[in-house]
């Protein structure tokens, strides 16, 4: 009858330490836990809007030639009904800039 003693005390040493680990410890999070990889991953997903271009070779000999978000110039003479919208919405553009002369990337 010894081993089965000693089977059941090692069944309720194991389940003790068990229920202390789960209610005690405190859970690792599951950012903690993902790699390098997934979180470029993530990082990559909460970014918005585009990418600036490659400016290399865009602003033919002029140095050093940046990328930059330029705001499209408003017409004057147009215009457009609006539903209640914000007139001051403008969509953003990436220029490559060398001084003060743009290029198209």
């Amino acid at each position: 009858m010894a081993p089965i003693t000693y089977l059941l005390g090692l069944k309720v040493a194991v389940t003790v330490v068990f229920i202390f680990s789960i209610t005690i410890l405190p859970p690792k999070s599951v950012e903690s836990l993902s790699s390098g990889y997934g979180e470029t991953i993530k990082q990559t997903e909460m970014v918005l809007g585009s990418k600036p271009p490659g400016c290399v070779n865009k602003c033919l000999n002029c140095r050093p030639c940046m990328a930059t978000l330029v705001i499209p110039h408003q017409r004057n003479g147009f215009s457009a009904k609006t539903r209640g919208e914000d007139d001051s919405y403008y969509l953003l553009s990436w220029k490559c800039r060398c001084g003060n002369k743009l290029y198209q990337p």
